[in-house]
């Protein structure tokens, strides 16, 4: 069983956070595979080495979805608020869930145990036990990943929900004109 993370190696970004879950499973943690590079880079190769953690570095987007295919789980431990993760969305695209800090837009994106699962921000004990989720997970989360993607992130769910709010204003000013009369 592998984990993944993709993106800058930032202290804000979690990764420290990543790095400390990690060490606290000790050695039953699971395979982790993390992709990317930044100012802690450094330090990550030099942990990684005690921990059951694979250091990638910069990996070209056309190598992302074979990654995520042999992933368990994308993780992400962002300390910081983010818009709209792109991974997120990749993830999704194949099924695979999400852990992610439950901080701003990315812990909306994720329903627990239907997507993936959310810990508290900064939380390395969160995420350990967030990873346990995932590995004593029983059913079928890909699947359930799958229809999410399918149901609202794919272009015609999002066109339709795009010409949905046009059709919303469009009846609002029509409605807000007619009382103004």
């Amino acid at each position: 069983m592998s984990f993944l993370y993709v993106g800058r190696l930032d202290e804000l970004k979690g990764i420290k956070v990543l790095f400390n879950a990690w060490e606290l499973m000790g050695q039953g943690a699971p395979r982790l595979v993390v992709c990317g590079q930044g100012s802690l880079e450094d330090w990550c190769i030099t942990r990684s080495k005690s921990l059951h953690i694979e250091m990638k570095g910069y990996v070209d987007a056309s190598a992302l979805p074979e990654l995520f295919s042999a992933s368990e789980a994308l993780i992400l431990p962002t300390l910081l608020y983010e818009g709209f993760p792109m991974t997120v969305v990749e993830a999704f695209s194949m099924g695979i869930p999400v852990i992610c800090s439950d901080l701003g837009n990315t812990g909306s994106l994720i329903e627990e145990g239907v997507t993936g699962w959310k810990f508290p921000g900064g939380s390395a004990q969160g995420l350990t036990e967030a990873v346990r989720k995932r590995q004593n997970c029983n059913y079928d989360i890909n699947g359930s990943v799958k229809r999410v993607y399918e149901s609202n992130y794919t272009p015609d769910a999002n066109y339709r929900c795009l010409t949905d709010i046009y059709s919303e204003v469009k009846n609002a000013n029509r409605s807000f004109g007619a009382e103004r009369r």
